[in-house]
């Protein structure tokens, strides 16, 4: 997305491009920085310092040029930053004096991201978070689709039986009490709900990856992280 922008659109709409690239991904950057013990102060340097980095050195092309996974791409890169450039990341004071993306919003649910992993390796929680992302964006993408289609109502209610994140798990019969319909059709919604969930997660993890055949793998992995 950002190549395109840089290549084929105008400077702004590459800015824009680079603005929502940094603002998607770095939660997995930040809470994997803070595993390794620096302060959140420091860690917001650090990631902004990064992104000034892969602009300064060009890196998203040659990411683009070897191809591969996002994920794993990003997180290498930022270990070799960290190793190599913690004085010069220092010095830029976030990026620069450049704020490349503003995490002042996010940056709460991102510490809490950090705390709910600190059990887990710097590797582990940056994955994690990286799926955890994967997924909230997934959903958006869907919830999105059906407020387009008049259908907010219904989706909220079979959100839990989807998505998780229920307290008691759902009961199927007071579902269809509360929306009117038989049992049968909240059933036939719920196969249909499950579908285009599915193919809305293929949908984002297919933009991390640059070669499709890639895309069934991720989608292994970014499971075994959430069910683990």
């Amino acid at each position: 997305m950002v190549l395109r922008a840089r290549e084929e659109e105008s400077a702004e709409s590459a800015q824009q491009a680079l603005s929502g690239f940094c603002e998607t991904y770095w939660p997995p950057l930040y809470t994997f920085v803070r595993h390794r013990g620096y302060s959140s102060a420091d860690a917001q340097d650090l990631v902004q310092g990064f992104f000034a980095h892969l602009l300064e050195q060009n890196t998203l092309n040659r990411a683009d040029q070897q191809k591969g996974r996002l994920r794993t791409f990003l997180l290498g890169s930022l270990q070799n930053f960290l190793f190599n450039e913690y004085d010069r990341a220092r010095a830029l004071k976030r990026g620069g004096g450049r704020q490349i993306v503003s995490m002042e919003e996010h940056l709460p649910e991102a510490e809490a991201a950090m705390l709910a992993t600190a059990h887990l390796s710097d590797a582990r929680s940056y994955d994690l978070v990286w799926a955890s992302g994967i997924v909230t964006r997934a959903w958006e993408n869907l919830q999105n689709a059906f407020v387009a289609e008049g259908k907010a109502e219904w989706l909220e209610e079979l959100r839990p039986f989807v998505a998780g994140g229920s307290v008691t798990p759902p009961n199927q019969e007071q579902a269809a009490a509360r929306l009117g319909v038989p049992i049968a059709t909240l059933r036939t919604w719920l196969s249909r709900l499950r579908l285009r969930y599915r193919e809305s997660l293929r949908t984002e993890v297919a933009t991390t990856v640059s070669d499709p055949a890639d895309v069934d793998a991720e989608l292994r992995h970014l499971y075994q992280i959430l069910v683990a």
